[in-house]
Parts: structure tokens; sequence; C-alpha cells
């Protein structure tokens, strides 16, 4: 269980320090939904793609950590 919680708070400082270094977008047109979506560089992807592993480590945190208490109850 310390893994999937190490991994959750790594994956969170990760992509706060990631947000930090971006710069600011100077362009006028907005880069297309797929790019928005999906691309960490040009638009919002470190936030999707930090945000599904962040749930997916601490869905195995909670796991385990149910997992322990039904073997002790």
């Amino acid at each position: 269980m310390g893994n999937w919680l190490f991994l959750t708070v790594a994956t969170l400082v990760v992509v706060i320090v990631f947000r930090m270094k971006k710069p600011p977008d100077e362009k006028l047109d907005p880069p297309s939904n797929f790019v928005m979506f999906f691309n960490p560089l040009q638009g919002e992807g470190d936030l999707f793609i930090g945000g599904v592993f962040v749930v997916y480590f601490s869905s195995r945190v909670f796991l385990e950590l149910f997992q322990t208490l039904r073997a002790i109850f």
C-alpha cells in the first residue's frame, strides 16, 4: 500500500511542477480539441494524463486498504 500511496503523491508533485514550468501560451488561435485534451505540451494533456494516474494509484491504495480491513475483521 505504501508504494501506491507514494506513486499517487509523486504523480501529483510531478504534475504541479510540470504546470509551474510550462510557459504561458501566447497564441491567439486555440489548438484543436484533440490536441487540447491529450497533448501535454500544447494543451491540457498533462492534467488529463496525471489525473488518470492519480485516480488509478489512489484506487489501488483504497483497494489494498479495504482488503486489509476485511482480513482483520
